[in-house]
């Protein structure tokens, strides 16, 4: 699954907000340095509001404005960015949300979208609009057009946030089971820590002001023992014994 490969390569020296009315200059980040192997899943964590979406939007080439360098292991690599909120187009059905992310010229763009759809649950919903969806399926949808485009690094900031403990379980298992399914980069973000240990191969925590990284361990699970809470809350337990 894993290469020895760099997938993306972020050194942040300095990422500040600048000054807004009365509020003085936000240094976010500072002397951050990370290197991601192709094919690792990655979890950033860390308190809230610690830089966690930050770092991401700079990896996504989304931010700028800050000190420091970002590469890639493969100039044309795919990314996609898996959001908070599913944001997906209201007047498109589920199918044409899903293809609208794949060329125009892509010959198996439509039995691409029927492999996803069934495998992501929902092929009986192919016709529904977005507003026809529970936030759940919503979310099922985004994943499936994340991976839709077979992507070499997917970026992923928090987004199961405010689902029900059984539906974010649910869609945590149909990651474990897409990514299994076809390894890519992964770059995740949350400050479920729990959520975190389910997922990572590699848990990387920020902490600080600024933030910086305070934590890097590697993550031994099977993918079973990722479905099997008592053993995603032991491996919680060894990792932030002393966080």
């Amino acid at each position: 699954m894993k290469n020895g490969q760099q997938a993306i390569r972020v050194t942040v020296a300095r990422k500040a907000f600048p000054p807004v009315a009365d509020r003085p200059e936000q240094l976010v980040l500072s002397g951050v340095d990370l290197a991601v192997e192709e094919g690792s899943f990655v979890v950033l964590t860390g308190p809230s509001g610690c830089g966690k979406s930050t770092l991401l939007n700079i990896v996504a080439g989304l931010d700028k404005d800050y000190s420091g360098k970002l590469e890639f292991g493969h100039r044309d690599a795919r990314l996609s960015f898996m959001f908070q909120t599913p944001r997906l187009l209201p007047w498109r059905t589920v199918e044409q949300n899903i293809r609208y992310v794949l060329d125009d010229d892509d010959a198996d763009a439509d039995a691409k979208v029927a492999a996803i759809l069934e495998r992501v649950g929902l092929s009986a919903s192919a016709n529904a609009y977005p507003e026809r969806l529970s936030l759940g399926m919503q979310r099922r949808a985004a994943l499936a057009r994340a991976f839709v485009v077979e992507p070499d690094i997917l970026l992923m900031d928090e987004p199961f946030v405010s689902l029900d403990d059984p539906s974010a379980d649910s869609l945590r298992a149909l990651l474990i089971e897409l990514w299994n399914r076809r390894p890519t980069t992964v770059l995740f973000v949350t400050h479920d820590r729990i959520e975190a240990v389910m997922l990572a191969t590699r848990l990387v925590r920020l902490g600080g002001t600024p933030a910086g990284i305070v934590q890097d361990s590697e993550v031994k699970l099977s993918p079973t023992e990722r479905l099997d809470r008592e053993k995603v809350l032991a491996a919680r337990l060894r990792l932030f014994e002393n966080a």
